[in-house]
């Protein structure tokens, strides 16, 4: 009786503690940048960086890494497609000056992006103005 107690208990933590992992996990991607371009003013030169995101429903916080320092952090909207894309990549935007802002970022079999600035409100952006390929 008392083996089983201890049996259920120990089971019963493992459990608990494995459900507080799952909830409290960041969602995350990697984009490769092919040509420097510009989100919430700050510019990322071509390279790869990593990318986390926290937030509830649509409206999430985008971290973008490159190494172990932080270089961007902004808001998105993760933005449902109605099929997964075929490869990671990325949309821009090019401003009057010339260069390029990011506006989308979207992940090889995944059914979602992440949108940002004018982009965050509208859908399918991948499909319009795709530009780079990861």
């Amino acid at each position: 009786m008392k083996s089983t107690r201890k049996t259920l208990g120990v089971l019963t933590a493992s459990l608990l503690l494995a459900a507080g992992a799952f909830a409290g996990t960041e969602s995350k991607g990697q984009l490769k940048v092919f040509e420097t371009v510009t989100v919430a003013g700050k510019q990322l030169h071509s390279g790869t960086y990593q990318l986390e995101w926290t937030g509830t429903g649509s409206n999430v916080e985008l971290n973008i890494i490159e190494g172990k320092e932080t270089v961007a952090k902004i808001p998105a909207q993760l933005v449902a497609l109605p099929k997964a894309v075929a490869e990671n990549g990325y949309s821009t935007n090019t401003e009057p000056s010339g260069s390029k802002s990011l506006t989308a970022i979207f992940f090889g079999g995944k059914k979602y992006e992440l949108s940002f600035g004018e982009a965050s409100a509208a859908t399918g952006s991948v499909a319009s103005k795709a530009d780079g390929r990861n």
